[in-house]
């Protein structure tokens, strides 16, 4: 168990457009492990690592710790630089064990995508998104190549001032470093707006992308993937319908490529999995809870929210779904691995009134 001292707050900055009962805010967060579209923990080679929000000087700044048994922990030390909040942090480690990060920093009152590696030191923080809009909530893997795929959601340049209640449009970008960074690239079609991208690489390094977008009427999962950093993205799915707003979806993808998928709607947590040609269908795994994640272990998924009595629950696949447990008191659950090549026992790490908490779910998983 790993807990950091210091206070849990969450600063709203500036609050959108409710659309049938679902405000999105564009914020500066102060707790630990937000947000659940984001891999916050990677093993590798026998060491696991995390990333975290921790204030310094009464700012947020993202942090990177480090440990070989989940338990006792160092610190790869301040990531983040700057006098604005950073926060919102995502996390990889490539085949040749450097730690990447991106995060959301506000520049004034502009949220900003910046990216850094560690490599002995930590590089100097690189600013990927467009330096006049709002840009947050990056998620990023990484493919067997090392190539680096990086999503966010931020304001279309072209939309200022225009388009919605909140004054802008909000889409999905993508991109992806080979040998440099790529530029931008929308891929969030359709009616606005578009929010809180999660990525996941597969074994055959096919990138997929799921977030939630706006069809006129409610938010829904849509879910698009593409052939690593190649060729065409397939044509976006909606994989929820109705008028009830889904949101905060989160991914997993198993050796297979099959592609588990949850997310909040109607109060509660709801699941599905496949691959573009065929889905499963809905399935409710819980009639409360917000922010779920999923992960992948040996006989299947897991999946982990937070309840509305600020409990993390774990619910588990073994053949079957089983019945919820408690974990322990906390907000913003993260899991892993999300995806084939995660060594060890799979980990969770959840905001907690600490700081944060790392736990081996082993004893958990492999409960009868």
């Amino acid at each position: 168990m790993r807990s950091l001292c210091f206070r849990l707050l969450v600063l709203g900055v500036v609050t959108l457009a409710a659309q049938q009962g679902y405000a999105q805010r564009v914020r500066v967060s102060y707790a630990a492990t937000d947000a659940n579209n984001q891999h916050k923990l990677f093993p590798y080679k026998g060491t696991v690592y995390a990333t975290y929000t921790r204030p310094v000087a009464g700012t947020p700044q993202v942090h990177v710790d480090v440990s070989r048994d989940g338990r006792r922990w160092q610190t790869l030390g301040q990531v983040s630089r700057g006098r604005g909040p950073s926060t919102l942090s995502t996390l990889v480690v490539d085949r040749a064990g450097r730690v990447h990060v991106a995060w959301t920093q506000f520049d004034g009152p502009i949220g900003r995508v910046y990216y850094s590696r560690y490599d002995k030191r930590w590089s100097d923080p690189l600013s990927l998104s467009p330096p006049a809009t709002y840009a947050g909530y990056p998620s990023m893997d990484v493919d067997s190549r090392d190539r680096l795929h990086l999503v966010w959601y931020g304001i279309r340049p072209a939309s200022a001032g225009t388009g919605t209640g909140h004054g802008a449009i909000y889409e999905i970008f993508y991109v992806y470093h080979d040998q440099r960074w790529s530029q931008p690239e929308q891929i969030s079609p359709g009616t606005p707006d578009a929010i809180n991208p999660a990525l996941a690489v597969d074994t055959q390094d096919r990138v997929h992308v799921v977030w939630f977008q706006s069809d006129g009427r409610a938010y829904q999962v849509i879910y698009r993937t593409r052939r690593a950093a190649s060729g065409p993205w397939s044509p976006p799915v909606a994989l929820t319908g109705g008028d009830q707003p889904s949101t905060k979806p989160a991914l997993a993808v198993d050796r297979s490529g099959q592609v588990h998928i949850v997310w909040e709607r109607n109060g509660g947590i709801e699941y599905r999995a496949g691959t573009i040609r065929r889905w499963s269908a809905y399935m409710r795994l819980s009639g409360d809870g917000r922010d779920p994640t999923v992960g992948l272990w040996s006989r299947g998924v897991f999946v982990l929210w937070r309840g509305e009595d600020s409990v993390v629950r774990l619910r588990v696949f073994r053949g079957q779904w089983q019945n919820a447990g408690n974990l322990s008191s906390g907000d913003f659950p993260n899991a892993s691995p999300w995806r084939p090549g995660g060594e060890g026992t799979p980990f969770a790490v959840w905001t907690a009134a600490g700081g944060f908490q790392v736990t081996s779910l082993a004893r958990f998983l492999n409960r009868r």
